[in-house]
């Protein structure tokens, strides 16, 4: 039984790319929701318009406002979003990822808990991990939550809106939050903070909302896909993490903040280092590496491998082959296990 909540208008926003089949799974974990949204709204970055042909079946079939927007050629990530939020009309967003899902009571959830703390700004729960074809995974499911300070314990009015946006309790996707405040923040361009545009914004939101304005609910909310071909899981794509992390260093922030900070540095410095390595940015690549939030042993061959891109990114990558080769297990996809995982707590 589907129906609209009283007193309660919201927009779900999902930017997509490339993604028609990941696209329609994702619609329709929203369109099977107990209470409707008020509306769901689509910009297309795609180059062809397969996309298009399944939004326009799903709208025909339902009870829903499906807004959708095919731009004539890619506006990027960022800019996707501010164009949904720019165009939404309903007091509050909830941001999706063409490759993710909505638990199937997520919105249920997310209305209850605005109703339980009236004066709260943002509110999420925890993520399911799920593999390319939709399976969830429950060990990491366990322990990305975990490592994220998504448990019980820590459930309600969160204490500190920037430790929660640091920690990255403060998740990707899948929060509800107030209309007007995602439109005072906004997503910064990938040339200014690079691919991480959703974990800026998290952080800048803490600075925007008002005092103890997240509340963290102990239930699931939303499924992360882990994708080959999205942002996150990519070995080519320079995200420049180093951006981030730089910027994060900088903050002026309350010293009850300051472990907060520490655990977010440590978390993204090893795959900052590399950017700025691949990025043409020797010193700050040196920097980070012998920094003590870079966590990767100065004397293994991976942090050998990154001196080496400093010099010479080619080279560097003709290593990273030759190291593989030689050895399977060392995998090709570090990096990418790093940005997931963090600290070398990999599951094979």
């Amino acid at each position: 039984m589907t129906a609209r909540a009283p007193n309660f208008s919201v927009s779900i926003c999902i930017p997509t790319c490339n993604r028609p089949r990941l696209l329609e799974a994702a619609l329709i974990s929203c369109l099977s929701q107990p209470i409707f949204p008020s509306e769901i709204l689509i910009g297309d970055d795609s180059h062809d318009r397969k996309s298009t042909a399944i939004v326009n079946r799903l709208s025909r079939q339902a009870n829903i406002d499906i807004k959708y927007w095919k731009h004539s050629e890619s506006i990027g990530q960022a800019a996707n979003l501010n164009w949904l939020i720019d165009n939404a009309n309903s007091e509050y967003l909830i941001f999706l990822h063409d490759d993710d899902r909505l638990c199937a009571s997520a919105i249920k959830i997310l209305y209850e808990a605005k109703l339980k703390y009236p004066g709260a700004q943002c509110f999420y729960g925890k993520q399911y991990l799920i593999d390319y074809i939709g399976n969830i995974l429950p060990n990491r499911t366990e322990r990305w939550n975990q490592r994220y300070f998504r448990i019980r314990e820590y459930a309600g009015l969160q204490r500190s809106n920037l430790s929660a946006a640091l920690s990255q309790q403060f998740p990707n996707n899948g929060f509800l939050i107030e209309n007007q405040l995602a439109r005072k923040t906004r997503y910064r361009p990938e040339i200014e903070i690079g691919q991480a545009v959703d974990a800026d914004f998290g952080i800048r939101v803490a600075f925007a909302a008002r005092q103890r304005s997240f509340v963290y609910i102990d239930s699931f909310v939303s499924e992360y896909r882990l994708n080959p071909d999205s942002i996150s899981q990519s070995t080519t794509l320079n995200r420049r993490e180093d951006l981030l992390y730089e910027y994060i260093e900088k903050l002026k922030i309350p010293a009850d903040d300051e472990k907060a900070r520490i655990g977010f540095l440590e978390r993204i410095a090893v795959a900052a280092a590399l950017d700025a390595a691949r990025a043409g940015r020797r010193r700050s690549a040196i920097r980070i590496i012998f920094s003590r939030r870079y966590k990767e042993a100065l004397l293994s061959r991976w942090t050998l491998y990154r001196l080496i891109c400093t010099v010479s990114p080619a080279i560097g990558e003709r290593m990273k082959r030759f190291l593989t080769h030689i050895n399977p297990d060392l995998g090709g996809d570090r990096e990418r296990q790093w940005r997931q995982f963090g600290n070398g707590h990999i599951e094979k």
